[in-house]
């Protein structure tokens, strides 16, 4: 069979999802395209394969009384946010101890624990990935060696959340300070210190905006999908005003605010290399207070071209077919040291940080 969940970004909303039962390791993946689904009761929609029931509904994952329920989950198996914060919380302390004691023994793509206090016999814990289609057929060949004879999967296939992110509780924005002693912050103040040693970290904020990450990562997947690799990200400074900083936490970086400093690449968003060139007082203008800004983003360079000043777009790459674009533009094809993007949904505003000279 196959059945209901929780979304990934919001515990205790309702969401549709996938049940399997006995069993499809050689389940058909252009099925739909042969076999009539049916609306056999209230959200939930079924269709039988052979011996096999497969049924998407809407409803709680916690409550599924099958062999397995599956957790998409952090390399760790210690993901607390949406779906995996609701299994967690649901299964007990016991469930989160036996994820911590078999995470420590082998890296592995995924574990099986006790159900705990949830009505199911077991949960896979599967360390999320982009290729889904393997996920589902791996826990499906492991079900089979197991001999259970129901699965249940959570709304795969959405953006999936960071698993450095606090639960969003229904939010469309959240800012979070980041404490000191965690590794979280020491990563982001090592980057930015790299270049930047006369300078004093005040505080670091993440951005969790889960409107721009969505839309980041549907961009995000189109170009890994566009050039065939996915090395198309990169981790680059962005200077502002204070002026600027709700602007960007609820709406990204905005191309119209392009010519408003230098733009000798192109009428785009510009960001650094290195933390220092955001640093001048050109980029990040110092307040009332003397504190300025600078925000560490997630950028899609992808493929990149020499920018030229006023340009809108970044180059063709071929002069006989103009739609051919590059990603994005640059100073130097060699030795970049800035980067210019022309499409608002290519960076995200991960961390936000808060300086004085």
């Amino acid at each position: 069979r196959i059945v209901g969940n929780l979304p990934e970004n919001s515990v205790g909303q309702r969401s549709k999802g996938v049940r399997l039962g006995k069993f499809a390791a050689l389940l058909p993946w252009s099925f739909a395209k042969v076999y009539t689904v049916k609306c056999c009761k209230a959200n939930v929609h079924e269709m039988t394969i052979g011996s096999i029931v497969f049924q998407v509904a809407e409803g709680d994952i916690t409550e599924e009384e099958g062999d397995v329920i599956v957790n998409i989950t952090n390399k760790t198996f210690s993901l607390k946010i949406g779906v995996s914060r609701a299994i967690l919380k649901g299964a007990g302390k016991a469930v989160e101890d036996e994820c911590a004691q078999l995470a420590s023994q082998a890296n592995k793509s995924y574990i099986t624990t006790q159900a705990g206090r949830l009505p199911c016999k077991k949960i896979i814990h599967f360390v999320a990935q982009d290729d889904i289609k393997m996920l589902v057929y791996t826990v499906l060949q492991e079900c089979e060696f197991q001999q259970y004879a129901s699965v249940t999967f959570p709304a795969i296939g959405t953006v999936v959340l960071p698993a450095t992110w606090d639960d969003m509780e229904n939010q469309r924005l959240k800012i979070v300070t980041l404490c000191p002693e965690t590794r979280e912050y020491r990563d982001v103040q090592k980057r930015f210190l790299e270049t930047c040693q006369s300078f004093k970290i005040e505080k670091i904020e993440r951005v969790q905006n889960l409107y721009l990450w969505k839309a980041y990562q549907i961009k995000k997947s189109e170009m890994d999908n566009k050039n065939g690799n996915k090395n198309n990200e990169r981790c680059l400074f962005h200077g502002t005003s204070k002026n600027s900083l709700t602007l960007i936490n609820n709406g990204g970086f905005n191309r119209s605010y392009a010519g408003m400093h230098a733009a000798h690449f192109g009428n785009g968003t510009y960001f650094a290399i290195k933390a220092s060139y955001s640093a001048n007082a050109t980029y990040s203008t110092p307040d009332m207070d003397g504190k300025k800004y600078m925000y560490l983003a997630r950028v899609l360079v992808g493929e990149y071209s020499l920018g030229r000043k006023g340009s809108i777009i970044p180059a063709a790459k071929n002069t006989s077919n103009s739609t051919d674009l590059f990603d994005s533009s640059t100073d130097n094809v060699k030795q970049p040291s800035i980067f210019v993007i022309f499409h608002d949904a290519q960076a995200y505003p991960e961390y936000l940080i808060t300086f004085t000279a």
